[in-house]
Parts: structure tokens; sequence; C-alpha cells
């Protein structure tokens, strides 16, 4: 019997989930003994927390609203947040995934938040010479699902870029998105409570809170390492970002600054504004080029909803360009292929831009100046966190230093590499650490990390900004619960000048990881060759070209899947004021729409598209309307 490709499709997947299950049994585990860690506290009156279940009122087919927004990830809730201010706008949002996870709030256990049903668990196919050392050789791309998207999942890390980012950007056919544009945005959302920081740079009353998080003795380290190696202490979302810094994240009160807590929470019960979860939109409705709804699914059936002004897609990086496939705007062969009839023929997820990495850089000391995990299990760490927001549990997730530097390849001395480091490595805890996060196979773990296992360790990842491979994003099939295919091109570039650029990278951490204070704790770089590379002579070119093949992986800033671009420019899918080009009342909101790399991690770009896009829809739908900005311009 000839079985369909549909039925060959969730076969796979099926397989997949399996698979997924049994290497994520003890993870699953632990972070269920740590929710009931919260809710014993909780229950006996030892911690307190700030939470309310969100209430939908009932659900209609067929209802109307002025704007639906699809997704309510960094730059969604932004966007709602803005958008809500006009009383009398009727909005609808609506969310693939549910309320935040009761661990959301705990900045240190970050990577376990990926392991929960908050990840959309995107996974890459497999590629030529890339993943090597991975499971499947297929890369993990973690996306949030829920309110407040990525930010309820990631690092919380908090980075703007440079001006030379968003001048370029501009310069690409995009007015209103140089520095001068977007600087007074990213000043109006912040709310910056550092102790160093280039003041006149910060904004002070906006809803996203920056703050310093709880570093180790060897996140200390290596700020001083990084300075006795030649490079300035500096507020990297300041004046310049060509230095060394303790890490700026997103917390507020010590806990997570998601979207959902930082945005959403303060307007929940507005009138004009109405949150339905756990719906996943399947489909943009258009007639005559314009679009008039949506089609969705919640609790099993499908409804319809209308919008009277526009429907504004912000699913992500991933989940935009997979709707407007669905939708039937993409590339029309690739279309018709699924049997989808074409509506706009546009170039939908054929660039997809990242930030590869190669985090295994690490190295072991010989006293205890990296995170003590025993410690963050203890629960007077949990009343210290949730009461009085200090402690160890507002480290997130290990990650405590940046630097960011511009190797001799980098074009006009832009910073082309960020290091990052982390108080732990690949070899600290494999099942709820970066080895499981990353899936790094059992041969390479057992050969290359586990004989470190136990060590007091730390890790200096080299972070690639501005990448010249690109990936693509495909449909896999015309079902919309099917995931995409997705293809990260990471080192495909013909020139080979990304990998070239990470080796530079790991040459400058490794000199900066032989520079005091580093003598003193008795450091040892984890020299145990790379399964698979271990034929070649270590620390020569060819062989760190081997070792990042084998594991470098994504920090999560998947961009351009949606590009925006001028109409002459053949990769661009919306304008400069976010609008699908032949496609009236659509636009696209988050950084899929974002034209080019940034030196940035993407969450706070997010929040400042979700910002500025609210600007511009104002600017479009009312009458004298103008931006209160607040900059040094």
């Amino acid at each position: 019997m000839r079985i369909p490709l549909q039925a060959w499709i969730l076969i796979l997947l099926a397989n997949v989930i399996n698979c997924e299950s049994e290497n994520f049994r003890d993870e699953l585990e632990f972070i269920e003994s740590l929710r009931q860690k919260v809710r014993r506290l909780e229950q006996n009156g030892e911690i307190r927390r700030d939470r309310e279940r969100y209430t939908e009122p009932p659900l209609r087919d067929g209802e109307i609203y002025d704007f639906i927004i699809v997704g309510a990830g960094s730059s969604g809730t932004a966007l709602i947040y803005r958008l809500s201010e006009i009383l009398h706008w009727k909005i609808l949002v609506l969310e693939a995934g549910g309320e935040p996870d009761i661990l959301t709030d705990i900045p240190f256990w970050s990577v376990l938040l990926h392991y929960t049903k908050q990840n959309w668990r995107y996974y890459t196919e497999r590629e030529h010479n890339v993943a090597l050392g991975l499971v499947d050789q297929r890369l993990h791309f973690p996306r949030g699902k829920g309110l407040g998207g990525s930010s309820l999942i990631n690092y919380m890390v908090a980075t703007r870029g440079v001006k030379e980012d968003y001048d370029k950007w501009a310069s690409l056919g995009n007015p209103g998105w140089s520095y001068r544009d977007v600087f007074p945005i990213f000043k109006r959302m912040e709310n910056c409570t550092l102790y160093f920081k280039d003041d006149v740079y910060r904004g002070h009353h906006g809803p996203i809170q920056v703050a310093e998080p709880y570093i180790t003795t060897s996140g200390e380290a290596f700020a001083a390492a990084a300075q006795n190696a030649g490079y300035r202490y500096v507020d990297y979302n300041g004046k310049t970002n060509k230095g060394v810094s303790f890490i700026q994240s997103n917390l507020k009160n010590g806990l997570r600054c998601s979207g959902e807590r930082c945005y959403i929470k303060p307007i929940k019960n507005i009138p004009n504004l109405t949150i339905r979860l756990d719906s996943h939109v399947t489909k943009i409705l258009i007639s005559h080029d314009t679009a008039y709804g949506v089609e969705y699914y919640k609790n099993g059936r499908a409804y319809i909803a209308y919008a009277q002004k526009e429907v504004i897609l912000s699913a992500g990086a991933i989940g935009s360009p997979h709707i407007l496939l669905l939708s039937g705007i993409g590339p029309a062969e690739q279309l018709l292929k699924f049997g989808i009839r074409p509506i706009r023929d546009l170039p939908v997820g054929q660039k997809l831009l990242d930030h590869p990495a190669y985090y295994n850089l690490g190295f072991t000391f010989n006293q205890p100046i990296s995170f003590n995990n025993t410690d963050a299990l203890e629960d007077r760490r949990f009343t210290q966190l949730f009461n009085e927001g200090t402690g160890p549990l507002t480290n997130i997730g290990t990650v405590e230093d940046i630097l960011f530097t511009a190797t001799t390849l980098a074009a006009s001395k832009v910073t082309d590499i960020e290091l990052l480091y982390t108080s732990a490595s690949f070899s600290t805890n494999r099942a709820n650490g970066f080895a499981g996060l990353t899936r790094v196979n059992d041969k390479t773990y057992d050969y290359t990390f586990k004989p470190y296992e136990g060590q007091y360790s730390g890790d200096c990842g080299v972070i690639l900004l501005h990448q010249k491979s690109f990936g693509r994003i495909e449909l896999r099939s015309a079902d919309p619960f099917v995931h995409p295919k997705i293809y990260s091109g990471y080192f495909s570039d013909p020139g080979n000048d990304d990998v070239k650029v990470v080796i530079a990278g790991i040459r400058e951490a490794n000199r900066i990881m032989r520079m005091p204070p580093f003598d003193r704790y008795g450091i040892k770089p984890m020299d145990r060759p790379v399964y698979g590379c271990q034929h070649l002579r270590y620390d020569s070119d060819v062989y760190w070209e081997c070792a990042i093949r084998h594991l470098a992986s994504t920090v999560f800033h998947q961009t351009t899947t949606c590009k925006m671009g001028p109409p002459n420019d053949p990769e661009a899918v919306v304008d400069s004021r976010l609008r699908v080009y032949g496609i009236k009342d659509l636009r696209v909101v988050d950084t899929s729409i974002i034209p080019i790399t940034l030196s940035a991690h993407t969450n706070i770009p997010a929040f400042m598209v979700g910002e500025k896009s609210a600007d511009i829809i104002k600017e479009d739908h009312l009458f004298d309307y103008k931006s209160n900005y607040d900059g040094i311009y």
C-alpha cells in the first residue's frame, strides 16, 4: 500500500517527538520539581508572586475589530501596549501559546524554559558540513510560544546595536530607520537602573527595565582580564560598544522583564483590548488584494475574525513567513507545489540571517569561582529572589560578561565579534545545561566534554555578528500545524569568510583568558579535541574550522525572512512602513523585517520595532499624530 506524503511527515514527526521525549525526560522531571518548589513556597507564604490568571470574554465566530495582531512576542507586546493607548480602537490579539510558565520569572533557570511548551521547538534540516557533532546533524532553533513570545525563554541580554547598523538599515532605501530615527525610541521604552551607564544615552521612564544581574567571581575575573588585555569597561548601549561590560539584563525587581510582564500585564484589563490565548492563526483572509481578517483554531475548532483597519503579523522570524506562505503570499512556484493559490509572488522566507556562535571554548579552575548550581536550588535563594529581587537567581543562566570587538577582518572596523562569558561550560550539568540545549550528540559529549565533569569551569562563546552566509525557510506541507523547513545556511559563503572571522574571535578569546587575574585561579583550557577533529593539529586554523563545523550553534537571533526594502529590492517583502507589498491593510511587525545583521542580541531591537510600528500606524490612521520623542538629537 502506498503511504501518502503527509502520512510520512506525521510518522517522521512522531519519531522525532519520541526521540526527544527520551532525551528530555530528565529535564522535564527536574523542571516539574522546580515548579513544585515554587508552588510550595508560595502556598506556605514564604514567597510573594504577583501573578493572576488572564481571562477572556466569551468567544464568538465572526468577531469584528479594528486591528487584529497575530502573535504577542517581543515586537507584538510593544505594539499592543502603544496601539491600545488609542481607546476607541478595538484590538484583538491572537497568541498561539498560553500564559507564562511558573518558572518564567526566574532569570537563572532560563535554559530550562527551552524544554517547556513555551518553545515552538523548531529544528533545521540536515545541511552539508555544519552541525556535524549535533544530534541528527540538526540545529535547535528555540522560539517563544506564549504571551511574551521569545522574551519568555531568552537570556534577557539587553543590547541595542550601534549607530552604523541603523544608518546602514536606512541607507538601503528604508527612510525612518536610521540611528537618528530609532535612538529616541530606545530611550523612550527604557528604564535603566544600571550603576555604570552612559547616562545621556539611557532612558529612565519606559516600561522595559534594564538592570544588573548577579555576577560570580569568575564573571568579575573576565571583566578584569579583558581590561588587562587592553579593552575599556564601557556601557555598550552608550556612545560605543567596543569594550567589555557585565551583562545588562531585562530585569524588573530581579524578575524577568518579558514583554508580558512589562508591556501587557499593566494594560491587560483595559476595555478596548481582547487577548485570546491558545489561538493558532492558520491563514490571513485576503480579497481583492486586501487583508480583511484571519482564520484561527482554538479548542480544536476553526474561527474567523475580521479587521476593519489592519491585520498585523507579529508571529516572529519563523512564524510570520510561515503564515504568509500558507496565505498565498510567497514564491509562486513553491506555493503551487503545495496546492496553494498564489496571491502575491514575493520572496517570503528566502533570506534568513542569524548570529552563529561557537560556544565551546571552555576553561577549568582550581577554585569554586563559577556558578554553584546546588546553592541555586536552596529555598532561601527563591525567597531572596521573589521577596527582595536580589541574589544568585537574578543571574541570567550563568551569562555574565559581554565584549564587543572588531577583528582585523572587520569591514570599516565595526564590531564583528561578540564574546559572551558564562560561569558554566558544556561539561556543567549535561542534562540541564548548554550541551543539552544545543543537542551535542553522545559520541561528541563523551569524548570531548565528559572528562571535565565535576570541575569548576567557565566558557567564552564566540558570536559572529555579521555573517555573509544566509539560510531560508520553506513550506514542508500545506498543513498549518506542520513546521516549515528551515535551512540555517551557516558557513556557506563562497569565500569562507564567516569561518575566518570566528577563528579570529576564538584566538582573541584565548588571549583574554590568559590574562590576569585568571592565573590566580589555576585556569586551564579544556583542550581535549572535538570528536571528529582529533586527527588535526590542535589550535591550527584547520582544526578550529573543523570544530566550528561540528559544534557551532545559534544565539536565537533569526531575522530578515520578511525583509524590509524599497520596491526595487528583489529580496524585499515589506516597505519601510512595514506594509506587505501588493496587499493592502497587511503589515509585518517583528524581527523578520530587519534587513541586515545587527551588532546586538535581537530582543531589544524587537521591542523597538514594535514601538516604532505603533507610531507609524498612528500616523497613518490618526489626523495630526506626532510621536513624543526624547533624545539627544
